[in-house]
């Protein structure tokens, strides 16, 4: 038994600490790209972002590079920061890197699956696609009423869920990521935010095919989706798309934000 004058020996931890400012800063930043209120091609300016988030512009800056390395920032020289414009090379590479993390997480559950399955655990298995069924839910209500922009997030809630039920911390990290570079992908849609019209019957035979633990056509469904939207959202294409598309009217257009407009004399840094 140990006493009250040994040291009990632990193995190596992290302090524990609370989000810091460029932390939440960083998520700020991220979630005003996702919803749309930062529009590829809108500019960050730095003084007045800072001014309106309250914090240094060191600790902005440092925010906005983090996004700079995810590919969600573009920094010009002598202009500044801006949303990263997805073009059609930017696209292309960007469906090649989705496709191989969703691939995986897929093929991960699937096999989970099985093994559920065959040791006759059913119940187990519902449990486990649960999260993906209610994102299903919820892309059905959203386009029963035309509820655009609430489909797509269903429908990247649902990717997101994939690799959470994956349970790798890595391809979680990736997904985390990767369906902002997708919502600016259709964001840079030239011909507006759109999502597919038979977006709820897709994720139904992804979520069926993950039910049987068919790996196999979980990963060609993956594929004939992305590849899809990778056609519709190359920039500058206005040929008639092979899929029917249901655009939101509200968000056929891009208004760069109002940044507060500073007075004579700040010195925010």
């Amino acid at each position: 038994m140990t006493t009250r004058h040994e040291r009990v020996q632990l193995p190596l931890m992290q302090p524990l600490r609370r989000p810091s400012i460029i932390d939440q800063a960083e998520l700020e930043l991220r979630n005003g790209i996702y919803y749309g209120d930062l529009r590829p091609g809108d500019a960050v300016p730095e003084v007045q972002v800072s001014r309106q988030m309250g914090i240094s512009r060191s600790s902005l800056r440092e925010a906005c590079q983090r996004l700079v390395r995810d590919g969600l920032l573009t920094q010009i020289p002598g202009r500044g920061l801006f949303v990263t414009h997805m073009d059609a090379e930017t696209m292309s590479d960007f469906i090649d890197y989705r496709l191989g993390i969703e691939m995986q997480a897929a093929t991960i559950v699937a096999d989970r699956v099985t093994k559920l399955r065959s040791t006759d655990q059913d119940e187990e298995v519902e449990a486990l696609l649960a999260p993906l069924r209610v994102c299903l839910e919820r892309s059905r209500t959203a386009m029963a009423a035309e509820e655009v922009i609430d489909a797509g997030n269903a429908d990247l809630d649902l990717h997101q869920q994939l690799a959470e039920l994956s349970r790798n911390r890595f391809l979680v990290t990736a997904m985390n990521t990767i369906v902002i570079l997708t919502r600016m992908g259709s964001f840079s849609d030239p011909l507006g935010f759109g999502v597919r019209a038979d977006i709820t019957s897709t994720l139904e035979d992804l979520v069926e095919a993950l039910s049987r633990g068919d790996a196999s056509r979980a990963r060609a469904l993956l594929r004939g989706s992305l590849q899809e939207l990778a056609r519709r959202l190359r920039s500058g294409d206005e040929t008639v798309e092979d899929t029917e598309v249901v655009r939101d009217p509200d968000l056929l257009e891009s208004t760069a934000p109002e940044w507060p407009t500073l007075g004579e004399g700040d010195t925010t840094s």
